[in-house]
């Protein structure tokens, strides 16, 4: 397929797991990348792996308003289109809630909410004019309960919430914006996690799929490159649930 043929798509968190599956699937679809990551040593061994020579990588704190508008103040400097924003960026842990530290809130949501409104904040002039589309990686945390992940599930919440509201807001002008909520994916954030100490054990079978098989990043790429795409035309303001059956 080459979808995104001479469409320019943006995609952050794309060092490493659910971001590099994507930047590799949409390079495999003809799209000429910008890709981002805070770990500038995966970003460049995800660089290496695309075919499109005019896709370029950008070490960026996403969570910093200045780093932001200045990555782009320069597409607008350039003269770049954007066709699409893929937001995949995101930090993970686990604490029982009572014991969550502010830094540790803080954080999770100054990463995983706040920086991908500073994205799509910025991405919106671009995408307004292309008619472009919006993928947000929420999560299953975000529709669903999971113990253990009260601050990241109230950041994932607060992406799906806002996303809804910019697919409200400008789906007249021609902008699309819709999540993908995975579950029970293979990626380093997700790998062999530190829990809290005493855990109820038996809350484990609330994160595993009904297959009680955990899937590779690449079974998101594909949903997030279709929703990324004008096969999702008629598709707007969804929580797209890819997670074997979890919340069935």
């Amino acid at each position: 397929m080459d979808r995104f043929k001479d469409k320019t798509v943006i995609v952050t968190g794309a060092g490493s797991g659910i971001g590099k599956s994507t930047a590799i699937r949409l390079d495999a679809e003809g799209a000429q990348l910008l890709i981002i990551d805070i770990n500038e040593e995966h970003l460049h061994a995800t660089h290496s792996l695309l075919k499109n020579e005019a896709s370029t990588s950008h070490v960026l704190n996403i969570a910093s308003p200045e780093e932001t508008k200045n990555f782009f103040q320069n597409l607008e400097n350039n003269k770049k289109k954007l066709d699409a924003l893929v937001n995949v960026a995101g930090i993970l842990r686990f604490d029982n809630s009572h014991e969550v530290e502010i830094e540790n809130w803080n954080k999770i949501l100054e990463v995983n909410l706040t920086g991908t409104f500073f994205m799509c904040r910025y991405a919106l002039p671009f995408l307004l004019e292309s008619k472009g589309a919006i993928v947000n990686v929420s999560s299953s945390a975000a529709i669903g309960a999971h113990a253990w992940t009260s601050a990241y599930s109230a950041s994932k919440g607060g992406i799906s919430a806002f996303s809804k509201t910019l697919a409200v807001e400008y789906g007249m002008r021609g902008l699309n914006v819709n999540c993908v909520c995975p579950a029970s994916i293979e990626t380093p954030m997700s790998t062999n996690p530190e829990m809290p100490k005493d855990i109820d054990t038996r809350l484990l079978k609330k994160i595993m799929p009904l297959d009680g098989v955990n899937r590779s990043p690449d079974d998101i790429a594909s949903t997030i490159a279709f929703l990324a795409s004008e096969d999702a035309i008629h598709i707007n303001g969804i929580d797209l649930r890819v997670d074997g059956g979890l919340l069935t």
